[in-house]
């Protein structure tokens, strides 16, 4: 007979599965779950998985319809709770008190409703008495559950981790670097051996005589209860977490530090009641059935940690840089305000309002924009990085009047985060644009070594085998960039140990729209004056990668010097692969240095390296030509500043350029002191320099005769040499001893 209503004081019918009062020893399985584990599963997983068990309990004991009702309705509402709480526009552990607050009250009136008739059944259902292990068993138990959760484990793991990597890879890291990769696989294989040591105890004490084919199939069963915990995690955690924190600057150790803990709290003996909850039928087609079960009720835990922990803003965070991506633009600006709302920590607060005011410039909302800056300024200052730009995008709107933003359409490509793949990356943007299907996964495979970066000359060589013209131009400008923009050519630029791809330029803000890697963020707003001195230390080069069939859309200008120069600059990185190893290929810098020797790197690199060619070099080139072009490329934006990961400039300490030393000795050996002297005043001034270069002031003023102020520069910048031309300097002037402490330091520094 079927009720919906519950007679406590009536006996419950009893299963058609059972015969008699003691049922068969294969259906025990069959009984229904103690309703004492929804007190538990309720919080962790919330309504939406403890409502379909508390049904399945009911079904159990005999109320079926009953049962499907119950399971039904409140699974429903358990997703509109879910809803609630990640729309729900307040902060976010309000969110978290209000519905763990809910599911502790359903779960404990899910308890209380179905003590009694579980009680009943039971008292209807004796389940028939069992031998129990001795601690023998349960200690071989043990031992025989680790020892097959790591052999089994280490295998699906790692397929585990190469199908994810395969499916996410443009989400989050997976084998991100080696290093990361053995991370993720040691801590999943500590958990799952951790877990495989329970679960072998409890076969032991209660079931000591299973066999291995059984044991093996239950190995098994804790692997698919594990990894879909992992990926529950990995899906609703890992995800937002990443795009959340690598967008504010911490990067992977947000998400490796909140999965380690909420699997040493929770999923080690979660997954252990899992499995047994998913092995309780006897039937096969019933595990099957609870297998799908465990997804979904995993997929709940995960939602449920999510919420609990405050990672909404972080999705919302997430879902508002791939609307951003998409040029959805009024979505995005949405979901960073409802990630707002929702107060998190204050960096992603920061990163946040940051986004909010400038997808309101984006949408000509000026006064809205202003605002929002503002608000980074005074109230969101979390990430300092992004006040320094608040602040001076403020400055750059209450000055400019040019109103222009351009921004091509179209581009798009999704990140593969893996370690050394900017070109990847960058050159599926460009290729993706002109209508190609390549993937930054399919170039990295051919092209880049994990975690060791690309060749430039790689680079070329996969666009060109690809069917695209792959030119570069060094010595460009800004507004050689911004001309390719307004032609509708992505431009890919270099920076040291680094290449992003520029889409975009906005005059209000001063700024080139970027696409970059290394900064984990969507559509980066590059300040042009810290971008150029980031840019001038790879000699100002832009790449064009583009059909064939388009170069007659290049500005006339702008492809002339293509064709002049790009095989310059593959020549100029030819000549260290082609050379012996430690030196340095003289062919390819004479056709790197061209005709005209405007392009003049390579001349300062033969000029200093090789002094037999001076005379030639002199005869060929015209240097005041070269001089000039020297004048130009290092007089304006140009100094020693360090220059680090992403679009981070250090101010407080310079790194010796090369180049600027090179170019100097080359000035210094055509005796043009006087431009020296303006070159090390001017970047003095305005940038950053190192003692090494101001060291070169006080050997002009030793050249000119001018003793004192020589040597007051010298001993000011302590460089290498220094000490030798201080004691030389000594002894011209008669100062014998002072002269012999000097060359003292010299000999002992070459000890």
């Amino acid at each position: 007979m079927e009720d919906t209503h519950i007679d406590h004081n009536a006996p419950l019918p009893k299963s058609e599965f059972v015969q008699g009062t003691n049922p068969a020893p294969n259906m025990s399985k069959d009984q229904p779950m103690n309703p004492t584990w929804l007190l538990l599963i309720s919080p962790v997983a919330g309504l939406t998985a403890s409502a379909p068990i508390a049904g399945a309990i009911l079904y159990r004991c005999g109320y079926r319809r009953l049962g499907w009702i119950v399971g039904s309705l409140l699974s429903f509402m358990g997703i509109v709770f879910f809803l609630f709480a990640i729309f729900w526009g307040v902060e976010w552990y309000w969110t978290t008190l209000s519905l763990t607050t809910l599911h502790l009250l359903f779960g404990t009136g899910l308890f209380l409703f179905l003590r009694k008739p579980y009680r009943n059944y039971k008292a209807n259902h004796p389940s028939p008495s069992k031998k129990r292990g001795s601690y023998r068993e349960i200690i071989a138990g043990m031992a025989g559950g680790a020892l097959i959760t790591a052999l089994l484990g280490t295998v699906c793991i790692v397929l585990y981790l190469l199908l994810l990597d395969r499916l996410l890879s443009t989400l989050v890291p997976i084998t991100f670097q080696d290093e990361f990769a053995s991370f993720k696989l040691l801590i999943s294989m500590l958990y799952l051996v951790l877990s495989g040591l329970i679960v072998g105890g409890m076969i032991g004490r209660n079931h000591p005589r299973i066999n291995p084919g059984q044991m093996i199939t239950y190995g098994f069963a804790l692997l698919w209860t594990y990894l879909t915990w992992l990926f529950s995690l990995e899906i609703l955690i890992a995800i937002p977490g990443f795009q959340a924190d690598a967008a504010t600057g911490r990067g992977l150790g947000a998400m490796m530090a909140p999965n380690t803990l909420i699997n040493f709290l929770i999923g080690f003996w979660w997954v252990v009641f899992l499995l047994f909850y998913m092995m309780s039928p006897a039937g096969r087609l019933a595990r099957l059935s609870r297998a799908v079960q465990v997804l979904g009720i995993n997929l709940a835990v995960g939602l449920t940690l999510s919420i609990s922990f405050g990672y909404s803003a972080d999705a919302f965070l997430a879902l508002g840089r791939h609307f951003e991506r998409e040029a959805c633009v009024p979505t995005a600006l949405r979901f960073y305000e409802l990630g707002l709302k929702k107060e998190p920590e204050a960096r992603i607060a920061s990163y946040l309002q940051y986004r909010v005011a400038l997808l309101n410039h984006r949408l000509g909302n000026g006064e809205k924009a202003k605002q929002g800056f503002k608000r980074v300024v005074a109230k969101y200052t979390g990430n300092p990085e992004l006040v320094k730009k608040a602040n001076r995008f403020l400055d750059n709107l209450d000055r400019s009047r040019k109103k222009k933003r351009v921004v091509l359409p179209g581009v798009e490509t999704r990140t593969e985060y893996k370690g050394g793949y900017c070109v990847p990356n960058s050159l599926a943007l460009a290729m993706r644009y002109w209508g190609s299907n390549v993937t930054a996964r399919t170039i990295g495979s051919r092209i880049t070594g994990l975690g060791s970066g690309t060749i430039i000359v790689n680079q070329s060589w996969y666009a060109e085998q690809a069917g695209f013209r792959h030119d570069f131009l060094p010595m460009a400008s800004l507004d050689d960039i911004k001309q390719c923009i307004d032609a509708g050519f992505p431009v890919l630029v270099y920076v040291p140990a680094h290449v992003f791809a520029i889409v975009g330029y906005d005059e209000d803000l001063e700024t080139f729209v970027t696409y970059d890697v290394a900064t984990n963020d969507i559509w980066v707003e590059y300040l042009q004056k810290d971008f150029i001195k980031a840019w001038k230390k790879q000699a100002t080069t832009l790449v064009l990668g583009y059909p064939a069939q388009r170069e007659s859309s290049i500005p006339a200008a702008i492809r002339a010097r293509l064709n002049e120069l790009s095989d310059n600059y593959l020549h100029y990185h030819l000549h260290y692969l082609e050379a012996p190893a430690g030196s340095i290929s003289i062919s390819h810098l004479l056709k790197a240095a061209g005709e005209t020797g405007e392009f003049f790197f390579p001349l300062t690199i033969l000029y200093n390296d090789f002094p037999g060619l001076r005379k030639a070099i002199a005869k060929k080139y015209d240097t005041e030509t070269i001089i000039d072009s020297m004048n130009t490329y290092f007089m304006d934006n140009f100094d020693e500043g360090t220059h680090g990961r992403g679009q981070y400039h250090e101010e407080k300490w310079a790194d010796p350029d090369w180049r600027l030393k090179f170019s100097i000795d080359y000035l210094i050996g055509h005796e043009r002191f006087d431009v020296v002297e303006d070159l090390i005043t001017r970047i003095d001034e305005e940038g950053q320099i190192s003692d090494e270069v101001r060291s070169t002031m006080g050997m002009i003023h030793l050249v000119r005769e001018e003793f004192d102020q020589g040597m007051d520069q010298l001993m000011a910048h302590k460089g290498k040499e220094n000490s030798l031309y201080l004691g030389l300097t000594h002894l011209k002037m008669g100062n014998e001893h002072a002269a012999s402490r000097e060359l003292v330091k010299t000999v002992s520094r070459c000890i």
